[in-house]
C-alpha cells in the first residue's frame, strides 16, 4: 500500500510544476516547395504543444535559450529544427509534402485530429527483454495485462476485454486467425516483436474505420515508410541466461526515389525457464520467421506496396493447455494503394486486400494422458480481406473517411485418437481404438461493413468526431457432428445485422491542457468457438464447452473522459471509462448435457455458450513523466478495472488487479540506463462460477542499459528481476495434464544483453 501511495504522489502532485516564460518565438509553417502558408499545423516547443494560426503563424513563450520545435500537418512530412534565443527573426519551419501513410490508423500530434482513446507505445527499450512475442511488448501498458499459457502465445487483454473482443490487426487492417482452439497460435505470435515499428491503441469502440469492434483496437505497424537511398541493413543477436535462450534478427534494404525493397528474417530458440525458487517451468519454443516489402512510386501522390510474411513454430510447450504445439505456420500476403491529391475535396483513395493461412498441429505425446490415449490434431484457418477508404475534404477544416471492407474467416480441422485403455476402468483394451473428432465443423464467417467517420476542427482549441458504421455478419457450419445436430438440428445460416456508433469532443483548454470525452457503441458477433466448437476444453477451467450458433450479438455501450496536462518538464493524463455490455457472451453449465471425452473425469458436464443480459466494467487509468534533470526523467502509470456479470452477480473471470509501473532513466546521446519497478495487489474480486481463486501480490524490479559505439553499433544489457522474486500474475493458467499441478510463475532471476550492428544509414 506504502508503494501505492508513493506512486499516486509522484504522479499527480507534480502538476503543480509550472514555469514562467522568459522568451518569445515567433514562427510560421510553410510549404517547403512553394511556400504556402499551413494554417492550423501542429507545433510542439521542448514538449509543449500549441497550433497555428490561419496564417500559418505561431507565437511560443518559452524558458530556455536553446529551444526545440516540431511541426507536423496533415499530408506533409513531419519536420524538427533547434533554434537559438534570443532571436529577431521568424523562424520559418518548413515541410515537405509526402503521401499519407497506408498502415497508420492515427494521426499524430495533433490532440483535435486525434481518435478518441488512442495512443501510440514504440519504446525500443524494451528489446532488451528479449521480448517472446508481442504480447510481452504490451504487459506494461495501462490497461493491459496478458493471459499465459506458457512461455509462448501471450494473449492481450485489454481491461475487461479479450480474444475477438479486441480487433487485433497488422499494418492498418491485416488479420491473421488462429487455427487452435485453445489459442495456442494467437495473432500477436505471427510477427517477430522485432519488426515492430510502433503500436497504435484504441482502448475503446471510438473508431468505426477498423472493422468490427467491442472493446478496442491493436494495429501492430512493422511497415517502414521509406528506407533510406542506397544500399542499408542491419544484425542483431541476443541471450539470455534463465532459459539459455538465444535470438537472432537481420534486415536488409535497397531504397530509390522510386522503389524500396526491404527483407527481414529472425529465429528464436528458447529454453525452459526457471522461477525464483529454482523450479522449471515447460516454456520452450522455437519459432523462424522473414518479411519481403516492395514499395513502388510511381509519382509523388502514388504509392503501391507489396508484402510477404510467413512465420514458423516448434515444439512449442503450453502446460496450461492439454496439449502442445508440434508445429505452427503461417503465410500472409498484402498489396496496398494509395493515391493522394485527387481533387479540391478527395484527398486520397486507399485500397487493401490481404489472405492467411495458418496450419497448425498439436500432440499429447509429452503428456501423461497419452497412456490411455494417443491424440493429434491437424487444424487450418484461412483469412480473406480488404478494405476501400476514401478521405474527403468537405471544406478546410473537415475531414471526413468513408468506406466499405470485408473479412472472411473459414477453419477447418480434426483431432485423431488412438485410445489404448478403457476410459471408465483404465484396464488396457485388447485392440486399440480409432476415433476422428470434427474440431471446426467446416465453420465460416463473413463480415461486410461500411462505414462513414467525420473529424471538424471546430476551431484552434476544439473539434468533433463522429462515426457510423454497420456490419452484416453470416455465419454457418457445412459438416456438423453428429451431436451437434441433435442439439441444434440442422442450424443452417445465422445472419446478424450490427451498428456500431461513437461521438466525441476534443477541448484544448490552453497549450497545456487538454480534455477529451468521448461516447461509443461496439458491438461484436460471436466468434467461432462461441458459436461452433464441440465438445473441447477451450475456458480456463477443466470443463468440455460446447457453441451455440443462435448467439445474440453483444454490444458495448462506453463513456470515457480523458485529462492531460504538459508543460516543458511535466507530462501526466488520465482516463476514466465505464461501458455497459447488453447480451454479453459467455458460458454456463449445462447439467442435461454430459462430457464426450474421458467421461469419468470430472466435471461431468459442459459448459454451453449463452447470452447474459448484461455485464459492466469501470475503472481508470493513469500516467504520468517529469523532467528531473536535463537528461534524468520519471514516468509511471497505474490502472484498475472493475467488472461484473450483473445476471450472475459477481465478477467476470481473468480481470487484473490494480497494477502499476515506476521508471526511472537517464539518458544521453550515445547511452541510457533505466529502473523499472512494477507491482500488482492481490486480488480477490475472483469469479467463483469459473473456479477462479484469489491470487497474491507482488513486486519486482529491472535494471536496464545501453549504448551506441560509432554510431553503427548499439549495446543493451539488463538484470530482469533483480531480487529474484517467485511469482505468477493473475491470468496465468495453472497446469493441465502435466505429471505435477502448479501454475505458470514467472521468470526469476535473468540476465539478458544483445548487439546490432547498422550499415548503409
Amino acid at each position: 500500500m506504502k508503494t501505492l501511495l508513493l506512486l499516486i504522489i509522484a504522479t499527480f502532485s507534480l502538476i503543480s510544476l509550472s514555469a514562467q516564460p522568459t522568451g518569445v518565438i515567433t514562427g510560421q509553417v510553410i510549404d517547403m516547395e512553394n511556400g504556402k502558408v499551413l494554417p492550423h499545423a501542429v507545433v510542439r516547443v521542448n514538449g509543449a504543444y500549441a497550433y497555428a494560426d490561419e496564417f500559418g503563424q505561431f507565437p511560443i513563450s518559452t524558458q530556455t535559450t536553446e529551444v526545440f520545435l516540431y511541426a507536423s500537418y496533415i499530408g506533409y512530412a513531419e519536420t524538427w529544427d533547434t533554434v537559438h534565443l534570443p532571436t529577431s527573426e521568424t523562424v520559418k519551419l518548413q515541410l515537405a509534402a509526402t503521401p499519407i501513410s497506408l498502415s497508420t490508423i492515427l494521426v499524430l500530434g495533433d490532440s483535435r485530429r486525434r481518435t478518441a482513446g488512442s495512443t501510440v507505445y514504440n519504446d525500443q527499450t524494451k528489446r532488451l527483454s528479449q521480448p517472446a512475442d508481442i504480447g510481452d511488448l504490451l504487459a506494461d501498458q495501462p490497461g493491459f495485462s496478458l493471459i499465459k499459457r506458457g512461455g509462448y502465445a501471450l494473449d492481450p487483454v485489454l481491461r475487461s476485454f479479450q480474444a475477438e473482443q479486441l480487433n487485433i490487426v497488422f499494418d492498418g487492417g491485416v488479420q491473421v486467425v488462429h487455427a487452435c482452439p485453445g489459442r495456442m497460435d494467437p495473432i500477436s505470435t505471427h510477427v517477430n516483436p522485432e519488426a515492430i515499428r510502433h503500436i497504435e491503441i484504441i482502448k475503446g469502440p471510438f473508431s468505426v474505420r477498423h472493422g468490427q469492434v467491442l472493446g478496442g483496437t491493436i494495429n501492430i505497424n512493422t511497415i517502414e515508410e521509406k528506407v533510406s537511398n542506397g544500399w542499408s541493413g542491419f544484425v542483431e543477436t541476443g541471450l539470455e541466461s534463465n532459459g539459455n535462450n538465444g535470438r537472432g534478427y537481420a534486415g536488409l534494404s535497397y531504397g530509390s526515389q522510386q522503389v524500396d525493397l526491404q527483407v527481414t528474417g529472425g529465429i528464436k530458440d528458447f529454453g525452459n525457464y526457471q522461477n525464483g525458487d529454482g523450479l522449471s517451468i515447460p516454456s520452450a519454443f522455437r519459432t523462424s520467421d522473414y518479411g519481403l516489402t516492395g514499395t513502388w512510386r510511381p509519382d509523388d501522390d502514388q504509392v503501391l506496396r507489396a508484402h510477404w510474411r510467413q512465420s514458423f513454430g516448434r515444439d512449442i510447450l503450453h502446460p496450461a493447455l492439454m496439449m502442445d504445439t508440434r508445429s505452427d505456420d503461417a503465410s500472409t500476403a498484402s498489396l496496398d494503394y494509395n493515391r493522394t491529391n485527387m481533387s479540391d475535396n478527395l484527398y486520397s483513395l486507399s485500397a487493401k486486400v490481404y489472405a492467411s493461412q495458418v496450419d497448425h498441429i498439436m500432440s499429447n505425446e509429452n503428456r501423461p494422458n497419452r497412456m490411455m490415449v494417443d491424440a493429434l490434431a491437424t487444424v487450418q484457418s484461412r483469412t480473406l480481406g480488404g478494405k476501400v477508404e476514401a478521405t474527403w475534404h468537405p471544406t478546410s477544416k473537415t475531414i471526413l473517411y468513408t468506406g466499405v471492407d470485408m473479412r472472411y474467416v473459414g477453419r477447418t480441422g480434426f483431432r485423431d485418437r488412438v485410445v489404448k485403455r478403457n476410459m471408465m476402468s483404465g484396464e488396457e483394451l485388447p485392440q486399440p481404438m480409432n476415433f476422428r473428432d470434427p474440431i471446426w465443423q467446416d465453420a465460416q464467417i463473413l463480415n461486410s461493413g461500411a462505414f462513414a467517420e467525420l473529424r471538424w476542427l471546430i476551431n484552434e482549441r476544439l473539434a468533433w468526431n463522429t462515426g457510423l458504421r454497420t456490419d452484416l455478419v453470416k455465419g454457418k457450419i457445412s459438416d456438423p457432428a453428429t451431436e451437434f445436430q441433435t442439439y441444434y438440428g440442422d442450424p443452417g445460416h445465422q445472419t446478424d445485422v450490427n451498428w456500431s456508433a461513437n461521438t466525441s469532443l476534443n477541448m484544448t483548454w490552453s497549450d497545456r491542457w487538454t480534455t477529451q470525452v468521448a461516447l461509443g457503441r461496439g458491438t461484436r458477433s460471436a466468434n467461432m468457438i462461441e458459436r461452433y466448437i464441440n465438445h473441447f476444453a477451450v475456458g480456463i477451467d477443466g470443463f468440455e464447452y460446447v457453441g451455440n450458433p443462435f448467439l445474440r450479438p453483444e454490444a458495448n455501450h462506453q463513456l470515457q473522459v480523458d485529462v492531460t496536462y504538459a508543460n516543458n518538464i511535466l507530462e501526466v493524463g488520465g482516463s476514466v471509462f465505464y461501458s455497459f455490455i447488453t447480451d454479453y457472451i459467455t458460458a454456463t453449465v449445462d447439467s442435461t448435457t454430459r462430457r464426450k471425452y474421458m467421461p469419468a473425469q470430472p466435471p461431468a458436464y459442459v459448459r454451453r455458450f449463452t447470452n447474459a443480459e448484461a455485464a459492466k466494467q469501470a475503472g481508470f487509468e493513469a500516467y504520468g513523466k517529469v523532467l528531473v534533470l536535463p537528461s534524468l526523467s520519471w514516468s509511471g502509470n497505474i490502472s484498475y478495472t472493475y467488472a461484473q456479470n450483473l445476471d450472475w452477480n459477481e465478477p467476470l473471470p481473468q480481470i487484473a488487479p490494480l497494477r502499476g509501473v515506476s521508471t526511472l532513466e537517464f539518458r544521453k546521446p550515445n547511452w541510457w540506463a533505466r529502473i523499472d519497478y512494477r507491482f500488482a495487489s492481490r486480488q480477490d474480486r475472483v469469479s467463483v462460477e469459473f473456479g477462479e481463486s484469489p491470487t497474491p501480490g507482488f513486486s519486482k524490479m529491472d535494471l536496464g542499459f545501453g549504448c551506441t559505439i560509432y554510431d553503427d553499433v548499439q549495446l543493451g544489457f539488463s538484470v530482469l528481476n533483480i531480487w529474484n522474486t517467485t511469482y505468477y500474475e493473475h491470468l496465468n493458467r495453472p497446469f493441465r495434464n502435466m505429471p505435477e499441478s502448479g501454475i505458470l510463475y514467472e521468470p526469476g532471476r535473468n540476465f539478458t544483453a544483445m548487439v546490432r550492428y547498422d550499415f548503409g544509414k
